[in-house]
């Protein structure tokens, strides 16, 4: 190991500037042992203080994914602090990177790797500028929490002693040792739980899918976009079946995992002070496969048809996955994957939408894991392997993947209304035939409406018309209904065929005389999905006879595509837009009705 040292003479009634620097090459373990690398401090005053003290840890490392490593610093006391703590999203490396309390790049946990130039560190340095004896060994402590995915080098390490050290910098982020900085759900009062929300990314799971004959494996993601971490900890209480077993054994006698019990961390500010409380939460298991601890039970899917009920959760099961088990760890964030991190608006969250982002103290693999506010878990197609099954003769057509987080509600958080998500996909590989198209639009002539089937080939179609009369059967996609007077009626079509039905479930209105010239031209307008990669299916629905058109555009104003431009009647219309098939470039994009002289505009956001 090579160890240089440099130092500069200052004025005489002054103490003396000197910089430690290891510079020789050290591999980041892949097994979840934490590296050390050590810098022989000499010749030093024996106390640090406001006049002269550490100034600054700089290093370079060459690693494929930042945020899944854990970066400390270690005084010759022991004293430890973090410097970054799964920071810098998915980008890779620090380079030529400085741990400052004078920084010029603000917060590491505000920044974006690669990291290069100056950073406040998570911890003070000025921690270390209190009285300690600065002479001795001091570590940069280095450590990968999702072993086995990534290796990478430590290529160089320095620490720097000074005269006067500059002060800490203002802190407004939220932290442990900062509770003032921690904002409350209702953004005023200052004495609450700081929960976890959980939900699931759609795009996650748009992204990425395949399916082959009999199965469908896909990526799942599961955001925290709550106000604190989703934080556990394995207690010392194990079993196989019901009998207790030693916490340190990780089989049982038959060869299944030894279970652990799991408690939920959840912290509480109190003004300007931090505690927390701990509650029993499922139970956690060490996985030989995978080499570290896996959460049981935190997501299931599966593939459903849908029907009427908003709630995906209550559809028919078509095929079912298992319920997955993680390792709970920060992989990303609201930022680097754009789009995963959603509302129950539909708003896409950035990291500065979540108020108290990056709070939290334990994340990885091992007995302690957690997700931060604004942070993202994830897992690839190839770690959801074998995914849904899918029973023999399953039918080609259209589904959803339902993915919910916590299906058993072992962990407090701040919604849980909004722990599933239901992603349409269309099936063409299975041996069977397809399901017919689901949903109608219709045309209304007073109280005489038309309706055209999205089920063009159906053997017949079932409309049940909501208003008493009961139901009328055609065997083909078209019907029509003269309804007894105004009023909002819920129609209902069942569209079948070999694979069975496909349901839709409409409101159609029909206005009295003369009234729909006072109202808004249009009365709904949805784009969905959004984001999208390719496909989106645009709805509307007016209530007179206009001049329509939908045209979509940049975000600087060029008009990219046309897709109606005529004189439509009252009624309900379905309209399909290809991004991918138009070429559209990822970005920002408005999708513009006019409806005689007014104009509605819904923002498309398309994913590459």
């Amino acid at each position: 190991m090579k160890i240089l040292f440099t130092f500069f003479l200052m004025f005489p009634s002054l103490l003396f500037a000197q910089a430690f620097t290891n510079d020789s090459l050290y591999i980041i373990p892949t097994n979840g042992d934490t590296l050390n690398i050590p810098i022989n401090v000499s010749l030093l005053p024996n106390t640090t203080s406001s006049s002269f003290g550490l100034m600054s840890v700089c290093l370079d490392i060459r690693f494929p994914n930042v945020e899944d490593l854990r970066v400390m610093l270690r005084a010759p006391n022991d004293s430890i602090i973090m410097l970054a703590d799964q920071k810098g999203g998915s980008g890779n490396g620090y380079y030529g990177t400085c741990f400052e309390e004078n920084a010029a790049n603000g917060w590491i946990y505000q920044g974006t790797a690669p990291f290069i130039g100056s950073y406040y560190p998570e911890q003070t340095l000025n921690t270390y500028n209190a009285g300690i004896n600065p002479n001795g060994v001091w570590s940069l402590l280095v450590k990968d929490l999702f072993v086995f995915s990534h290796t990478g080098t430590v290529d160089y390490f320095s620490i720097t002693f000074d005269n006067d050290p500059p002060l800490n910098p203002p802190y407004s982020g939220c932290s442990y040792a900062t509770p003032a900085g921690c904002k409350c759900p209702d953004g005023v009062s200052t004495d609450c739980d700081l929960l976890p929300d959980l939900t699931a990314s759609a795009l996650a799971i748009m992204e990425a899918h395949q399916e082959s004959p009999g199965q469908i494996v896909f990526s799942n993601s599961t955001p925290n976009i709550g106000w604190g971490p989703l934080e556990i900890h394995g207690i010392d209480t194990c079993f196989c079946g019901t009998t207790p077993v030693s916490c340190l054994d990780t089989l049982c006698a038959d060869s299944t995992p030894v279970k652990q019990l799991v408690n939920q961390r959840i912290y509480h500010r109190s003004g300007n002070v931090m505690t927390y409380y701990d509650r029993p939460a499922g139970i956690m298991f060490y996985d030989r496969d995978h080499g570290h601890t896996h959460i049981d039970d935190w997501s299931s899917y599966t593939l459903r048809r849908s029907t009427p009920n908003p709630d995906a959760t209550t559809w028919p099961i078509i095929g079912s996955g298992n319920k997955e088990s993680y390792c709970i760890i920060n992989l990303g964030d609201c930022n680097s994957y754009f789009g995963y991190c959603i509302d129950t608006t539909g708003h896409i969250l950035l990291n500065n939408n979540i108020p108290n982002f990056g709070f939290g103290s334990v994340s990885g693999c091992g007995t302690a894991q957690g997700i931060y506010p604004g942070n993202i878990d994830i897992y690839d197609e190839s770690e959801n392997a074998p995914g849904i099954t899918l029973a023999a003769g399953t039918c080609n057509g259209d589904y959803y993947i339902v993915s919910i987080t916590d299906p058993d509600n072992h962990f407090l958080e701040q919604d849980k209304t909004n722990n599933w998500v239901a992603v349409p996909i269309t099936l063409t590989k299975q041996a069977a035939a397809s399901f017919e198209a689901g949903g109608f639009t219709y045309n209304l002539n007073g109280n005489n409406v038309s309706f055209t089937a999205n089920a063009a080939t159906a053997d017949s179609c079932v409309w049940m018309w909501g208003d008493g009369s009961g139901s009328s059967t055609t065997t083909t996609s078209g019907a029509s209904h003269v309804f007894p007077a105004s009023g909002s009626y819920i129609v209902w079509l069942y569209a079948w065929n070999y694979c069975g039905p496909t349901v839709s479930g409409d409101t159609v209105l029909i206005l009295p005389l003369g009234l729909n010239e006072t109202l808004e031209s249009v009365v709904s307008f949805n784009v969905l999905p959004n984001p999208s990669k390719d496909k989106v299916m645009i709805n509307y629905t007016l209530v007179n006879a206009n001049d329509v058109s939908l045209e979509v555009f940049d975000t600087v104003g060029n008009r990219v595509k046309l897709m109606v431009n005529s004189n439509q009647t009252p009624g309900k219309y379905q309209v399909f837009f290809d991004a991918k098939a138009d070429q559209l470039a990822v970005g920002i994009y408005f999708i513009r009705l006019t409806s005689g002289n007014k104009n509605f505009n819904k923002r498309l956001v398309v994913m590459g």
